[in-house]
């Protein structure tokens, strides 16, 4: 899902470089030639405004695709024709400037170096934030319409925490009860695994709880049940593992290793499956059923 903060801040970061850029450009040909370090400068900035743009190519892509994409992004981006042909070949020429300049070992002279950096920010400063708030604002109107306004890639993110942490609990589901019970490293890692998960958990419950106006409450899932966002049965459970969450933190107090082994081995995952799917369905219905 589109990341806006993070767009946000890339696209910051991008401008802040443009503009160190351009003040040491501004100062002209003639002073950028008889002033050493300028040149230096300006390469420093240009592969911090490089590697932004290739963090914005990356989240654009991923979004475009459906899948993850974390390598040559810009390069791929410019191909797709995404934004006008100028500014694609912009990207192109950039990518191929930025691999002959730290990768090749290839040597621009100081002349060559200024008129190049002169087209990239130039470029840059007319059309790329323009044209990404275009690919955004279309990528937006693709996105699924949510009846429950929520930060859905944080969502997302805490969901995929749970999923994982239920994940690094397998190893112990192995195990005979017997050995999980005499095993401290066992207990101690399970005690660990759940706790991040509780967390996230939490977080959901907490940001769901405010999208919808409910009051801060010291038990937050039976908020969630007794509003009938999940179920009565789950919230009750969850109400009863986030209790211990402070025990299971806390390495000196003893916690009931049969819950515990019990949690590990079915009911935690079956809980915090069936929660983040009723989550999953009231925040884009707008109720349980």
């Amino acid at each position: 899902m589109l990341n806006i903060e993070f767009l946000n801040e890339k696209a910051t970061k991008v401008n802040s470089a443009l503009k160190k850029v351009s003040k040491i450009l501004e100062m002209g040909e003639d002073a950028f030639l008889k002033t050493p370090m300028y040149p230096d400068r300006v390469k420093y900035y240009l592969i911090i405004l490089y590697d932004e743009l290739e963090a914005i190519a990356c989240h654009i892509l991923s979004n475009i695709h459906n899948e993850k994409i974390k390598e040559n992004c810009l390069e791929r981006l410019s191909q797709e024709g995404v934004f006008s042909e100028k500014l694609n070949r912009l990207l192109q020429d950039f990518t191929k400037f930025k691999v002959n300049l730290f990768e090749s070992g290839f040597n621009y002279s100081e002349r060559e170096l200024y008129y190049l950096s002169k087209e990239i920010v130039d470029t840059l400063n007319s059309l790329f934030l323009k044209e990404l708030s275009q690919v955004v604002k279309q990528l937006k109107e693709k996105q699924p319409k949510l009846a429950i306004p929520v930060n859905l890639v944080k969502l997302n993110h805490h969901a995929s925490v749970i999923k994982g942490e239920i994940k690094r609990l397998e190893p112990f589901k192995k195990m005979s009860k017997e050995e999980f019970l005499k095993s401290s490293f066992a207990i101690d890692r399970s005690r660990y695994f759940l706790v991040v998960a509780i967390d996230s958990a939490l977080w959901i419950c907490r940001h769901v709880s405010r999208q919808i106006g409910l009051k801060p409450s010291k038990d937050c899932f039976k908020g969630l049940g007794g509003n009938n966002v999940i179920s009565q049965d789950i919230a009750q459970k969850l109400s009863t593992i986030s209790s211990l969450r402070d025990t299971l933190t806390d390495p000196t107090k003893e916690v009931d290793r049969e819950f515990l082994y019990n949690l590990v081995n079915s009911e935690f995952e079956d809980i915090t499956n069936r929660f983040i799917l009723e989550i999953a369905k009231f925040i884009k219905y707008g109720k349980r059923e």
